[in-house]
Order: structure tokens, then C-alpha cells, then sequence
């Protein structure tokens, strides 16, 4: 997918870009250091803070943890009960390495009443143990923890309890825009790094939270693929994935590990896996405005 363009189409492109295509800074940016190389989930600690929000597990309602992110840090505080079914809060404070959290678990307790004058000098946190929070995404996690010797698991998913409007009928249409890449672990080592393609893009995707999802890449320099597969949505999120096919004779798999759309701007993260004419891994960022 690498542009073979004149300098006059890439100007146009290039101030195209900067004037119409959102976040066009941080795709570069993410093009050049290699903030998505990593062909599976990786938390984003760059400039967003995707997991902040509820968690709960939805076969256990009554507990739950509330995680707050910030860069790569996260605070997480769990709203549990003790052996006695008493109310307690645990907190955990960690940095993200991956897919992973990892840090001290602590139980606070102390303090007075809000109807009370505050005072804070009966407040204590103490170890009891550690947990690692392991995501699979933006929106599932597994919650390993030792507490007070005793070794347990939880799968937690995100508490979504008022969706915005969904955004799913909003990415079919046509787009114009680029394609920013960056290629690794490629067999033929020439292919390895960065490149893009200016172009057009025709999105047709199903109503509802799930379905088939088709784009069709149409760039200037000749070069046609298409992603297709199937997406699902849970009214604020949507995730997808599928096979890739190219005129040039290149084939492989594909799965969404973001997705942003506005009224006027997309913006898709990919992670790409080429398998037959050329093997290579490719963090792959499809941004556009609608026509």
C-alpha cells in the first residue's frame, strides 16, 4: 500500500489531511513510534483514557470497582463486603504494561459520616494482598487478586447503564481520506515500516448491534482492497473483524481495536495480519471525512 503519487498529489493530500482528517497528528505520531504495533489488545496510555468508568461482573450485581485513568496510570476502587457482609472499599493503584495493571491491594477504612465535620486523622490503608487487572479489551477485563492469603478471579466487563446514541448507522457511507501503516516481522525485510495511501472508502455496515461490516479501499495509486467480516456493538462501542483481500495479490485477517466516528470525521484502528504473497504484521489507521 505504499503511494507511488506525484509531488502535486501529494500536496493536495497532505493539506487535505491537515485541514479535514481529525486526530491526523496522532495518527502520524502512532505511525512513526509504533504506539499500536503490538498485533494483539494493548491498552491506550497516549492521550484518551478509554477505561475510566463502572466495572462490574453482571451474574454477581452488588459489587463493583470504578477505574480511573490517567495516561498510564490507573486508580481502581472496589465496592465490596467483607466476610461478614459488611460494606468495605479496597483500592489499587498500578501503571499499565500491555494488557496489564499490576499492584498493591489495599483496605481502607476509617473516617466519619458525611453528615459528620470531616475529620481525617482515623483513616488507614493496609496491604492485604495484590491484583492484577488483565484487559481484553476496552471494555472486559480479568481481575486476579490475593487477599488476605486467599487466591480468587473475576471476569468484569464495563456497567454501561445509559448508552449515547448508537453510532453504528454513522460509519456506512462514503469516505475520502488515508490509510497510515506501519509494517513489521514482514518476510521480505524491505516491507518492513511506514506508509500510506490517500484514497476512498465505501463503508456499508448493518443496523442493530451486530452484523456484516464491508470498507472498500479505492486509492490513488491504483491499489483496491477490501475489508470485510462482521462487527458487533454495544450502543457506545463497536468492534470488528474479517478477512482483507488486495488487487496486488495481498491476503489476510483483520480486527478492529478502535473505532471513532463523528458527523463529519472516522477514524479506524487495525490490526492487520497478512498471510499468502507477503507475511507481515501491520498496525494499520484509516482516517477520513464523509463526502
Amino acid at each position: 500500500m505504499k503511494a507511488t503519487s506525484s509531488a502535486g498529489t501529494l500536496q493536495k493530500f497532505l493539506a487535505r489531511a491537515v485541514h479535514h482528517i481529525r486526530g491526523c497528528a496522532l495518527m502520524l505520531l502512532c505511525a512513526q513510534i509504533g504506539c499500536a504495533n503490538a498485533q494483539i489488545f494493548s491498552v491506550d496510555t497516549a492521550s484518551t483514557s478509554p477505561l475510566t468508568g463502572l466495572w462490574w461482573n453482571a451474574n454477581e450485581s452488588g459489587w463493583g470497582a470504578s477505574i480511573t485513568q490517567q495516561s498510564d496510570k490507573l486508580f481502581v476502587a472496589m465496592y465490596v463486603y467483607d466476610v461478614a457482609g459488611n460494606a468495605t472499599w479496597y483500592t489499587v493503584f498500578c501503571a499499565v504494561n500491555g494488557t496489564l495493571c499490576t499492584g498493591d491491594l489495599l483496605k481502607n477504612k476509617g473516617g466519619v459520616t458525611p453528615t459528620a465535620p470531616w475529620n481525617g486523622s482515623s483513616i488507614s490503608s493496609a496491604r492485604v494482598g495484590t491484583m492484577t487487572l488483565q484487559f481484553a479489551s476496552n471494555d472486559a477485563a480479568t481481575m486476579s487478586y490475593t487477599l488476605d492469603g486467599l487466591i480468587n478471579a473475576k471476569q468484569i466487563t464495563r456497567f454501561v447503564f445509559g448508552p449515547p446514541p448508537p453510532v453504528v448507522p454513522g460509519l456506512a457511507g462514503t469516505w475520502f481520506g488515508a490509510i497510515i501503516e506501519t509494517r513489521n516481522n514482514c518476510t521480505q525485510s524491505q516491507n518492513n515500516g511506514g506508509r500510506a495511501t490517500y484514497g476512498q472508502y465505501d463503508i456499508g455496515i448493518g443496523a442493530g448491534s451486530s452484523g456484516a461490516i464491508s470498507i472498500s479501499l479505492a486509492g490513488v495509486t491504483g491499489l483496491q482492497c477490501t475489508y470485510s467480516g462482521n462487527f458487533t456493538s454495544n450502543g457506545a462501542r463497536i468492534n470488528a473483524n474479517g478477512n482483507v483481500s488486495c488487487s496486488d495479490g495481498k491476503r489476510g485477517t483483520w480486527k478492529s481495536t478502535n473505532i471513532a466516528i463523528t458527523a463529519k470525521s472516522m477514524t479506524l484502528e487495525l490490526d492487520v495480519k497478512l498471510d499468502t504473497t507477503e507475511t507481515c504484521n501491520v498496525a494499520a489507521i484509516l482516517g477520513g471525512v464523509r463526502q
